[in-house]
């Protein structure tokens, strides 16, 4: 049974049969319990939909609304201390049980499972198991060096009788405590400190809160090399850069999920995340790269920062300091608040970097996918990877010319006066001004119009006067190959089409050539060296806004009707049981409180009575 004196509010972690967790926010009696005396720990549930009330009860007494803590309106609940499951320690019986024993009896027996594979031909076919006894030989606590105790209810170290115990797993290098309830830093470092070997260890999910100052007295664990602290509750970088002098070797470090507003108030310490290769900083709540970010600009072999979903709006890097982020070789700014190229212009001041990450933001919302990709391409010269596919060279030299291409012919538009000013006022001079705010806002324009003037007039020459939108300009070769089970064995076409072509005339294309319904095919387009296909998923884009490219293979699949109606159909039926289920639960719940209002009303007819 849990005491009360145990259960701190706003620290200790809970878990319920489901599998549900929560937080203790509240120790002490309830209003609307029977007994006045009684002590209940009121919860603050992760999901905001396991509980059932807001935090507050109405009293037995007094027939009034009175609140014992705060949360979303059915995410609390009260639980009597003999219901409360407040985890367990981690001990080594609850590490052993994570594998099986050598002499446990072997689940394939004669190298056979006891499950059969159906063939085409309706027969089963026995599946073999081989290696059971050397697989499980290499997987004893003894010999691994790796283990992982996910989402256990671990929520504190041994006690002193089972430290001799844990002694023999002192070899262990990595451990993975991710969705436990660990929510004491000293319950933490009880724990690491049983394990003088570590070099990886995730905390992913423990709420455990900032530290101590004089926590970490005298603690310093110089072999961890990676720490994941995502969706922890630290709210302050103060604690990470305690963190990062007690482990002055770590290499990589996710705090993904935190609040670390207060990074422009914190000094970096000199000697913290000096061998820092990886650093993880998405959701943490940023919104200034100049007071929150540049800081980090000093670390000297930094080479990943990751910052997706921050509210970052801009890049600022001088040009003239080649000592900020020297080694900075990725960048993710996914889910940011950019809103034109020209924030990200100073990103060209960064001397390593060759990967970008960019999706999600303002910019590309109203840009196709190929358009991002070939502006960013031709913008940021040295990108050897955009959202994480390579950059090849012919990629690199078309995006290049495109971007001239259209940079030319808007500028074109501005000296014939076709985006100047309706009231004729102006002439020259707002033309020469609006064509200088063009070339600030595309800096690299006049040399990339240099590097490929020859090549681009020469195909001008070729197919007409440049800029007279011949359809030959811009005619890519292309590769369709249909992968649908019907016509996976035909000969794929090979077209030269014009990158203003519509999906769907590509889909009537294919229909003709493979026999496949226009309604049923799923078009995908990948490039040379690129793993993964992206799916052309609007019959009235154009493959410009696709970003398809000259060279490129156009991958064509038919939906499997049988295999879609039979999942609508589980679907259906998972969205039936579960708004039975809602039913059922809304019925309880009613009834509990038509069942309270007669007690109520029964105690206040009483209470008159003795009156």
């Amino acid at each position: 049974m849990t005491v009360d004196h145990a259960l701190r509010p706003g620290v200790t972690r809970v878990r319920d049969a489901s599998g549900f967790v929560g937080t203790v926010v509240y120790v002490g009696p309830v209003a609307s319990a029977k007994s006045a005396t009684e002590i209940y720990a009121g919860i603050k549930w992760d999901d905001s939909t396991r509980g059932k009330h807001d935090g507050s009860v109405v009293c037995r007494t007094t027939n009034q609304l009175v609140r014992h803590f705060k949360c979303d309106p059915t995410q609390g609940s009260f639980l009597r201390l003999s219901k409360v499951d407040v985890g367990v320690a981690l001990t080594s019986e609850l590490m052993r049980s994570r594998y099986v024993k050598p002499d446990a009896e072997l689940v394939a027996p004669d190298n056979l499972l006891p499950h059969v594979a159906r063939t085409a031909g309706g027969r089963d076919k026995p599946i073999e198991f081989f290696g059971e006894v050397k697989i499980r030989n290499r997987q004893q606590l003894e010999v691994v060096e790796e283990i992982s105790l996910r989402m256990l209810g671990i929520a504190r170290p041994c006690g002193p009788e089972e430290r001799t115990a844990m002694e023999e797993f002192g070899h262990l290098k990595s451990i993975d405590l991710a969705g436990n309830l660990l929510s004491d830093w000293e319950d933490v470092l009880a724990i690491l400190r049983q394990f003088p070997n570590l070099q990886s260890v995730s905390l992913a999910s423990n709420r455990v809160n900032d530290l101590n100052p004089t926590s970490l007295e005298g603690f310093a664990m110089t072999g961890i090399t990676n720490l994941n602290l995502n969706s922890t509750n630290i709210g302050s970088f103060r604690t990470v850069q305690r963190i990062g002098e007690a482990m002055p070797h770590l290499e990589e470090l996710c705090v993904a999920h935190c609040d670390l507003t207060d990074i422009e108030s914190c000094k970096l310490a000199t000697s913290a995340f000096q061998s820092l290769v990886l650093l993880d900083l998405s959701d943490c709540k940023l919104t200034s790269w100049e007071t929150q970010i540049l800081p980090f600009g000093t670390l000297p072999q930094l080479e990943s920062l990751i910052l997706n979903d921050n509210a970052i709006g801009r890049i600022e890097i001088s040009k003239d300091d080649a000592t900020i982020f020297p080694k900075l070789a990725s960048l993710q700014l996914a889910g940011t608040s950019i809103p034109s190229w020209s924030a990200l212009d100073d990103l060209n001041n960064l001397p390593a970097l060759r990967s970008l990450r960019l999706r999600n933001t303002p910019l590309t919302g109203s840009m196709g996918v190929g358009e991002v990709r070939s502006t960013a391409i031709a913008r940021l010269p040295k990108l050897e990877f955009f959202n994480a596919s390579p950059v090849s060279e012919r990629e690199r030299t078309e995006a290049e010319r495109r971007y001239v291409s259209n940079v030319a012919r808007e500028m074109l538009m501005f000296s014939s006066g076709a985006l100047l000013s309706n009231d004729g006022t102006g002439g020259d001079d707002e033309a020469n001004a609006k064509q200088a705010q063009m070339h600030a806002r595309h800096p690299r324009f006049a040399s990339l119009m240099e590097k490929h003037k020859e090549t681009m007039m020469a195909s001008a020459s070729s197919t007409g006067a440049m800029g007279q939108g011949n359809i030959g300009d811009d005619v890519i070769g292309l590769t369709i190959r249909s992968m649908a089970a019907s016509s996976c064995d035909m000969e794929p076409l090979t077209k030269r089409i014009p990158r203003s072509l519509k999906v769907g005339r590509i889909k009537a294309m294919c229909a003709r050539a493979f026999g496949l319904d226009i309604d049923l095919q799923v078009l995908h387009f990948r490039i040379e060296g690129d793993p993964f296909p992206t799916e052309l998923d609007d019959a009235e884009h154009t493959l410009a806004y696709y970003g398809v490219t000259d060279g490129s293979e156009i991958l064509v699949n038919e939906i499997d009707v049988e295999a879609r109606e039979r999942d609508k159909a589980r679907e259906l039926e998972e969205h039936s049981r579960r708004v039975e289920e809602q039913e059922q639960h809304v019925a309880v719940l009613q009834s509990m409180q038509k069942n309270d209002h007669r007690m109520n009303l029964a105690a206040a007819e009483l209470a008159q009575t003795n009156i």
